[in-house]
């Protein structure tokens, strides 16, 4: 009887131990690139990115962000103003939040402290979901970075005229704090 109760409290104990999966809140930037008339490049950003990443140990097993289509900002201050205004573009009035929920994650590797992860899910932009993927690496326990491509021209941003003149493969970096 008590080998059977110490076997049970065993038991109890060791899962215990198992790690619970904890949800941190992330926030943070993304950069982007776009080549303009095949010989510029312009760099630019947006800010207050907010979500939520799901760890289970050591491991990233969810994982969601949003920006406010606002933040755009490139050097140009009229460029901004049309990108975020125009309806060929962001129409931040009518679409004010990008969002990317992730799907599937795979953990990619581990080298040092760094730790690699490959992510399918989906960005919505100007309310139309895309699949992507992004590469995560996550630096320390609280900095992470995600790259990715995007084509502009499947959300419809920037048609008219005016898309000619800019490459429709766009760059972006974010830059993540997990807490």
């Amino acid at each position: 009887m008590i080998r059977n109760l110490l076997l049970a409290c065993l038991f109890f104990y060791s899962f215990a131990l198992v790690a619970q999966p904890i949800e941190k809140q992330l926030s943070g930037t993304v950069s982007f690139e776009i080549n303009e008339f095949l010989l510029n490049t312009v760099e630019g950003s947006f800010s207050d990115v907010n979500g939520q990443a799901l760890m289970n140990g050591d491991l990233l097993t969810s994982f969601e962000a949003c920006l406010p289509a606002n933040t755009f900002k490139t050097s140009i201050a009229t460029r901004d103003k049309n990108v975020k205004e125009k309806p060929e573009y962001l129409d931040v009035d009518r679409f004010p939040t990008i969002c990317f929920t992730a799907d599937k994650i795979d953990f990619v590797g581990k080298i040092g402290d760094e730790t690699t992860y490959d992510m399918q899910g989906g960005l919505t932009l100007r309310d139309e979901t895309h699949p992507i993927s992004v590469r995560v690496v996550q630096r320390t326990n609280s900095e992470w970075v995600a790259t990715f491509t995007i084509d502009r021209t499947q959300w419809s941003v920037g048609t008219g005229p005016s898309s000619l003149a800019i490459s429709n493969t766009v760059e972006l970096v974010a830059y993540l704090s997990l807490n």
